[in-house]
């Protein structure tokens, strides 16, 4: 028998535990996040293959499980299952950058393109001085207190200081460097440094010298015959990518033709999982950021806002039109402004896909009944209102556990409401689907949505649904 909507499937799946009432039960202790093994999470197929294994113990930081992989290229971190599949997927694309860039040829164009441009620089282009990476917290700051709106007038001071300098907005975010996003702490973190490893004169010599050899329309199109994406927080990927890029922009060395020859790339693979928009591949990011700011004036009414969104924040190019193209399928009826004013308090890429996800999963939702509804942030968190009245709350965590501050969220008065459900993209511990039950949510586990990661037990060929 089906078990959604059923009290008996709650009964079965928290092991019978005992049947209480409709108030939420303050007997109920919170819990640390534990450190789990890898198969609880994720499907075997991502923890080991050609070339690459991952560590068995898993720690959940942020509702994010915390993977190390263990390639022959290096050691890798992924900060929640979604990146897991992305490296595991960018594999072959790096196995074929590495062959190529320690190639004669290719040492023999870089050898004369650094004569062309300066040994100083080459050795910033080539060679990025390494990045310090810390622990993310996760997207715990979803869960936590109310954000303040964004300061029209700081920030009307910032966009006009930025267009009088001629950068408004760095036209290459991570364009040769890793991944700049982690943070190095659990406190709150600056905002994120798209370049890090330039200094300032240095940084405004080398984007012009890129302006002029197309460096970044290089870049994109190596990115997309190898199917990933130009701006992954990959620093393996990064390195070598941009410094094929910069050598294959000069001319005499033909980057396209010498990943040819190497083969075996296997291109597909995140291209097909609806995860690339091709706009990211063939325009530069300033057209880009313009055709996406087009179509987010669909949605979202004040322009200004837009405008700061697509050039602050840590949504990549790639981010930002993966959300334009959420908001095009959604059609929400209000609250883009709000949404905006959210993601640009995201900080760090893995908050970005947080709220990138939860419009997928809200987008994904069955028939007609998510379309035309109210998106609304409640706390640093986004709820939705769906036309039939139901509010929906979508979490794309890997593994929901009840912490003090998941419960302090549960229980804001906006919540307090009859029909709602909660999709989880992951799994929940037995006390946060308790905890979840006692407030009156139907839960929905591995709640998918196209191109959702691989999560064990998840997504084929149903998800899991439990009633309150």
């Amino acid at each position: 028998m089906q078990c959604a909507y059923r009290a008996a499937c709650l009964a079965a799946i928290l092991l019978f535990t005992p049947a209480v009432s409709a108030t939420p039960d303050e007997s109920l202790a919170t819990e640390e996040e534990p450190v789990v093994e890898a198969a609880t999470l994720v499907r075997p197929a991502l923890l080991s293959g050609p070339g690459f294994s991952v560590d068995s113990r898993v720690e959940l930081r942020g509702y994010m499980g915390r993977f190390t992989l263990d390639t022959s290229f290096g050691p890798l971190q992924a900060e929640s299952v979604e990146i897991l599949d992305e490296r595991t997927a960018e594999l072959p694309a790096l196995e074929a950058l590495d062959r190529v860039t320690r190639s004669e040829a290719f040492l023999q164009a870089a050898g004369d393109r650094l004569a062309a441009t300066g040994r100083a620089l080459a050795q910033i282009v080539l060679n990025p001085v390494d990045t310090v990476l810390g622990i993310p917290a996760g997207v715990a700051r979803y869960f936590t207190g109310r954000v303040g709106k964004v300061g029209r007038q700081a920030q009307s001071l910032a966009d006009r200081t930025a267009r009088e300098l001629g950068t408004a907005g760095d036209a290459w975010p991570d364009a040769a460097g890793p991944m700049t996003d982690a943070r190095a702490g659990d406190g709150p973190a600056a905002e994120p440094d798209e370049d890090p490893w330039y200094e300032p004169i240095q940084k405004e010599a080398t984007r012009e010298i890129k302006r002029r050899i197309k460096y970044g329309q290089v870049k994109r199109a190596l990115a997309e015959r190898l199917g990933i994406d130009p701006y992954t927080t990959n620093p393996l990927i990064q390195e070598r990518l941009s410094g094929l890029a910069w050598v294959g922009s000069g001319g005499n060395f033909s980057a396209g033709t010498a990943l040819g020859t190497v083969g075996g790339v296997g291109a597909e693979v995140l291209s097909t999982g609806g995860q690339i928009n091709d706009l990211v591949w063939k325009l530069g990011p300033e057209e880009l950021r313009d055709r996406n700011g087009e179509r987010l004036q669909a949605w979202c009414r004040d322009e200004f806002l837009i405008r700061q969104f697509l050039r602050r924040g840590a949504f990549s190019p790639t981010l930002q039109t993966a959300l334009a193209d959420a908001l095009d399928t959604l059609q929400p009826a209000g609250g883009c402004d709000a949404l905006l004013e959210l993601g640009m308090t995201a900080a760090s890429r893995l908050e970005a896909r947080f709220l990138v996800n939860a419009l997928r999963m809200l987008a994904a939702q069955p028939g007609e009944r998510a379309k035309g509804g109210q998106l609304r942030p409640i706390g640093a968190g986004l709820a939705y209102a769906a036309i039939d009245g139901e509010m929906l709350l979508p979490l794309p965590v890997d593994r929901l556990s009840w912490t003090a501050e998941v419960r302090d969220f549960l229980d804001r008065p906006e919540f307090r409401v009859v029909h709602k459900t909660v999709l989880i993209a992951g799994d929940a511990s037995l006390a946060a689907r308790r905890g979840l039950a006692e407030r009156g949510w139907n839960i929905r586990l591995h709640a998918p949505w196209p191109g959702a990661p691989p999560y064990a037990g998840g997504n084929e060929p149903a998800a899991v649904d439990v009633d309150r």
